[in-house]
C-alpha cells in the first residue's frame, strides 16, 4: 500500500524556476523591447539607451524578487470590478 501513497519524484530544479532575461521576467523585457523597437523605428537609433536604462532599472527593482514586475503587469490588467 506505500507503493501507491508515494507520488513524489525528484523534478530538476530548472524545471520548476521560471525564464529570467538579464535578471528579469520574460514579460518585462520583451515589452522594454517592443517599445524600444517602436521608438527607434519613430525617432532614431539612439532610443536603444532608453531600452538599455529600461532594462537596468528592472533589474535593479528586481533584484529581490526577479518576477516584481511580471505580478505587477499581472496585476495592472486585472479588472477592478467583476460582474456576474
Amino acid at each position: 500500500m506505500d507503493d501507491y501513497e508515494d507520488y513524489s519524484q525528484q523534478v530538476h530544479v530548472s524545471l520548476m524556476e521560471k525564464k529570467l532575461f538579464f535578471g528579469i521576467g520574460e514579460k518585462a523585457f520583451y515589452i522594454i523591447g517592443f517599445i524600444t523597437l517602436i521608438i527607434c523605428a519613430l525617432t532614431t537609433i539612439y532610443a536603444i539607451v532608453i531600452g538599455i536604462a529600461g532594462i537596468l532599472i528592472c533589474r535593479v527593482i528586481c533584484k529581490k524578487d526577479p518576477l516584481t514586475i511580471d505580478f505587477a503587469l499581472e496585476n495592472l490588467m486585472q479588472k477592478d470590478v467583476y460582474e456576474g
